[in-house]
């Protein structure tokens, strides 16, 4: 997105604010890689699966303190009347506004996950250990990628509206690249609670901001 000279320039509480999200989730990575080359048999890989779902799911950069926006119009108050975000998708303190919206179907997923218990794919599904060993680590390569890129991109962003079009977008991609759905596709189960909270997630995140 190419800022127009009128844009504000992003905060720089929230450009480094994201900035510690982006090297937040290089270190869930590292981490899962070296949990996997720990990993036993089929039930640790697929707690590795679960747990690094929820991980990734639990640092998305939702709150307002990564919302430029937000640093510059205080939520809540009247400021709120002159915030460019509120004047185009509506104020998100309010209950129902797109940014609400967002927010329970980001719950909806969490829950959809957590709902997804292990036992499930062992009693259904036999389990491929190792192919999912290697789809982890490729996963865990490209969230290191994703955040890097991520980063890079706050750190170069020269308006407010930029920085909400990569948020945006770098959720919009974890989101779809879960590691416990490449695990059910792997396993040949299909969880149909999980895809369609994932899909909800992802429009409720492009509706909250056309980016995603």
């Amino acid at each position: 997105m190419i800022p127009d000279r009128n844009f504000q320039a992003p905060p720089e509480s929230v450009r480094s604010a994201l900035e510690e999200v982006a090297d937040r989730y290089t270190v869930l990575a590292q981490d899962l890689q070296a949990d996997i080359a720990a990993a036993g048999g089929a039930e640790e890989v697929l707690e590795l699966a679960e747990m690094s779902t929820l991980e990734m799911l639990a640092y998305l950069p939702m709150s307002p303190v990564y919302c430029p926006f937000c640093a510059l119009h205080r939520p809540g108050s009247e400021d709120c009347r002159d915030c460019e975000y509120a004047a185009k998708y509506g104020r998100c303190t309010e209950a129902g506004s797109l940014y609400d919206q967002a927010l329970e179907a980001h719950y909806d997923l969490v829950r959809a996950v957590k709902d997804l218990r292990q036992g499930q794919f062992l009693a259904r599904s036999s389990i491929p250990a190792e192919e999912i060993r290697v789809a982890l680590g490729d996963q865990a390569d490209q969230v290191i990628d994703l955040a890097d890129r991520f980063q890079r991109g706050v750190r170069e962003a020269r308006s407010s509206e930029e920085v909400m079009t990569l948020k945006t977008e770098f959720m919009a991609d974890l989101v779809r690249n879960l590691p416990l759905e490449k695990v059910c596709s792997l396993c040949g189960f299909e969880p149909r609670d999980l895809f369609e909270a994932k899909n909800e997630a992802l429009r409720g995140l492009s509706r909250h901001w056309a980016a995603a």
